[in-house]
């Protein structure tokens, strides 16, 4: 992937957590309110970090199956912290819940995911701008 393509997905990406930041500081019940905006975001999120880590492991000849086994692979590649990758994972997971409807969505609990999503979102960005590419 050229530089610029990876620069031009993450500015998408901190353009994504611009636009969830707000929700940070509402109430459950506002959340409520907006919970379609939320998970879009959400979804949003997940889907762009997961396409930028199967891009770069596709440089690297491997092709994970889904969101979630991109993230695992690019811990195994040392190109996420383990601890970050689970997190992503589990957001991968939610984003899975979100899209499918495998399960009521819970306020609380995407309330609740706000706040971890900016933060592990971030580390993302942060730790992306640092891969190398093919030029």
């Amino acid at each position: 992937m050229a530089r610029d393509v990876l620069l031009r997905k993450l500015a998408y990406l901190r353009r994504l957590l611009r636009d969830l930041a707000p929700f940070a500081q509402m109430s459950r019940d506002e959340i409520e309110k907006q919970h379609y905006t939320v998970e879009r975001i959400l979804e949003l999120l997940v889907g762009a970090a997961a396409d930028l880590t199967f891009h770069i492991l596709a440089e690297r000849g491997l092709t994970p199956t889904s969101d979630r086994e991109s993230f695992r692979l690019a811990a195994q590649e040392g190109l996420l912290p383990g601890d970050l990758a689970e997190r992503l994972q589990q957001a991968a997971g939610m984003r899975n819940i979100l899209v499918h409807l495998y399960e009521t969505i819970d306020y609380a609990v995407l309330h609740a995911s706000i706040a971890p999503a900016l933060h592990d979102f971030a580390l993302f960005v942060a730790v992306a701008e640092q891969w190398e590419t093919s030029e």
